[in-house]
């Protein structure tokens, strides 16, 4: 089965977040944003149709989703886990969530930790750069945040790349490495995988058995700069801590499976467990 491990789907508050925001028909080819170029049309996105996004997982052969929750200033867009516990009584079967949290005041952050745990969410997502003021992922105030999801077997998710957080800082690795070495049972899982960062959140990976890699599409959009080693370390020491996620609505679920199963893979087994079985045995499934 595959398990797509980052999904925003079409559902309540998470259609006004930007990532939802209208896309230009007719780009300038010299200034496009490279995340929108040569994408398929996909009626979900289009519509905001939760009835479609259910039918292009299913064409796509992606039979579970984690949906990640979001808690960002107004420009980024904020999702209530509530909603998310809505999506899950409508679609048991087809979600797990993470909830979103906001770092920027620990106190509202640890009681919405609490709730997670009573929904019976699988983990909790953090986007440090884009907490208000922006924080690094090694912070000291969110240090009790990250004790409590060890404590309670919460996996910590971490979005991390180019565009979290003010500049290039907020994605290099070492803040990861320092989160994972201070709480080595806490399991973290890295949207965008630190990308442009690649050869040194690999590193961290190498060193820290506790850390996951979800590259999405910095790792499967054709020609990325450095997105080829992503595979060498999944071919190496890798290979059962590298997620498969499509990130939607950045990007599309079944063209987001083509172009992973197309990566070069030493084994259909290596492409396997990336595409699902890591995932699984991660969630507890």
């Amino acid at each position: 089965m595959i398990i797509d491990f980052r999904v925003r789907p079409p559902f309540g508050a998470f259609t006004s977040t930007a990532i939802y925001n209208p896309r230009p028909a007719n780009p300038d080819p010299a200034a496009a944003r490279p995340l929108q170029m040569n994408m398929p049309y996909y009626r979900s996105f289009a519509e905001r149709s939760m009835d479609a996004f259910i039918q292009e997982m299913d064409a796509a052969g992606i039979g579970l989703a984690v949906v990640m929750g979001r808690q960002s200033p107004p420009q980024y867009g904020s999702v209530p886990n509530e909603d998310i516990v809505e999506l899950l009584k409508q679609h048991p079967k087809r979600f797990l969530a993470f909830g979103g949290i906001n770092g920027s005041d620990p106190a509202a952050a640890m009681a919405e930790i609490e709730k997670c745990i009573g929904w019976g969410f699988r983990g909790v997502a953090f986007d440090n750069g884009w907490c208000d003021p922006p924080l690094y992922d090694d912070d000291e105030k969110l240090m009790p945040l990250y004790a409590r999801c060890a404590e309670a077997g919460l996996i910590a998710s971490f979005t991390s790349s180019i565009f979290v957080g003010p500049d290039l800082t907020y994605c290099d690795p070492v803040h990861i490495q320092r989160v994972a070495r201070r709480f080595p049972n806490l399991k973290i899982v890295v949207p965008h995988a630190a990308w442009p960062y690649t050869v040194q959140i690999c590193a961290v990976a190498f060193q820290c058995a506790n850390v996951y890699l979800v590259p999405d599409f910095y790792g499967h959009i054709p020609n990325t700069p450095g997105a080829d080693e992503y595979v060498k370390a999944a071919n190496y020491y890798l290979g059962h801590r590298l997620l498969f996620a499509s990130s939607y609505p950045v990007r599309p679920l079944g063209q987001s499976v083509e172009q992973f199963r197309a990566l070069p893979f030493d084994s259909e087994e290596i492409r396997s467990r990336c595409l699902g079985g890591n995932a699984a045995r991660l969630l507890g499934l």
